[in-house]
């Protein structure tokens, strides 16, 4: 019984955090709304927490990429640990001037229809980029299911090998 419930409580968490993405889901709305984490901002450069960061090819010419639920960065090509792949990539980013980023996972939004996901379906994450003289965050959405190409968003620079 409590599988059951436990089951059909997530399947209503799918459905009601949902926004509008290139592949919109029948029956989900089309807001914008971000759940989960206002966790204080972190830095994954310490020697615990350090993942060696993602092979980014580059930096993407389409001022859309990565900063919007419709075009998000697609991270599942680097390895099979979800969660991980996103650190991974986000470790590889600095910011305008080289500046090591500091990020926090605001949440989850944005959902869509995928066969890699749970039940078909998928949720994109939310991250907030800062550096050091960044005038305001930056949000970054991440969809840790599918692959795609790995660049970086318009305005940031990578992290030299």
């Amino acid at each position: 019984m409590k599988r059951i419930f436990y089951l059909s409580s997530l399947s209503a968490l799918l459905i009601t955090s949902a926004c509008k993405t290139t592949k919109p889901a029948v029956g989900f709305n089309s807001g914008p709304r971000i759940t989960g984490s206002t966790s204080a901002p972190q830095s994954y450069y310490d020697a615990a927490q350090q993942r060696e960061p993602a092979q980014v090819s580059g930096v993407s010419t389409d001022a859309d990429f990565g900063i919007t639920q419709k075009k998000p960065v697609c991270v599942a090509g680097i390895s099979s640990e979800k969660v991980a792949n996103e650190h991974q990539y986000l470790n590889a980013l600095r910011g305008p001037n080289g500046e090591k980023i500091n990020y926090r996972r605001r949440g989850s939004c944005c959902g869509f229809e995928t066969p890699n996901g749970i039940m078909g379906y998928g949720l994109l994450d939310v991250y907030e980029l800062t550096w050091e003289g960044s005038p305001k965050p930056l949000l970054v959405y991440i969809n840790m299911y599918d692959s795609g190409p790995l660049l970086a968003p318009v305005g940031l620079t990578l992290a030299k090998p």
